[in-house]
């Protein structure tokens, strides 16, 4: 089992990137999941407290809020436990056949620190030069838009050292993510990512560093 985790503001495209490699992945044959850390909350809140979001819209945004915060008082793993326990049953399916679980909604630390401690590949996508709905609204000022708020303005090697393996540029338009997806698939599909300038350019969807490569060219013929 593979777990691929996505960090970013919203409206960035982390769903879209997610949708994206769900279908590369099941082109090449793997099992697919996608399971959002807000998932159990909402579970709760349909299953519980009966507000859907396709009936009752106000009231199921109003609880998820509300019940999430509420829970996260008292305990701030509760929510990341009860994720974790269906991650774990999904890994016990079918051992014999490739699995990808895709998180499009990584917006606490502690979902990051989890997601980091059990070697999944976690990255944070910046929307470039694509301009987002609404930069400026009140609604990015909630605590879960805090940490993605935070990251935004690092550089690629500070979010490196957080934890993110890659540092996604979705700024090209969704005509491109087919590409990408199956590229970054064709990653997975390794034993061994490949982390070479070449690779990580592709992986993050973005122009290649043409200095990085001719350096790495030059260690590689220094060490023949």
């Amino acid at each position: 089992m593979i777990v691929v985790g996505f960090c970013g503001r919203a409206r960035t495209g982390k769903s879209t990137l997610c949708r994206e490699l769900f279908t590369a992945a099941e082109h090449k044959g793997w099992d697919v999941e996608i399971v959002p850390f807000a998932w159990p909350l909402k579970q709760h809140v349909t299953e519980n407290l009966g507000y859907t979001k396709e009936e009752h819209p106000d009231k199921y945004r109003e609880y998820c809020q509300s019940e999430g915060a509420s829970k996260r008082s008292t305990n701030p793993d509760h929510w990341v436990n009860l994720w974790w326990k269906e991650i774990e049953k999904l890994s016990r399916t079918d051992p014999d056949r490739p699995l990808l679980v895709l998180v499009d909604d990584v917006r606490y630390q502690n979902e990051l620190d989890l997601l980091v401690k059990n070697k999944a590949i976690v990255s944070f996508v910046k929307h470039g030069d694509r301009k987002i709905e609404d930069p400026k609204g009140e609604w990015r000022k909630h605590e879960s838009e805090d940490l993605a708020n935070s990251f935004e303005l690092s550089d690629k090697q500070s979010l490196y050292r957080k934890g993110f393996d890659y540092v996604i540029e979705n700024d090209k338009g969704e005509g491109s993510l087919e590409n990408w997806a199956t590229h970054f698939m064709d990653g997975l599909s390794d034993n061994e990512t490949c982390t070479c300038e070449g690779c990580m350019a592709t992986y993050e969807h973005r122009q290649f560093d043409m200095k990085k490569i001719l350096d790495e060219l030059d260690k590689e013929l220094d060490d023949e």
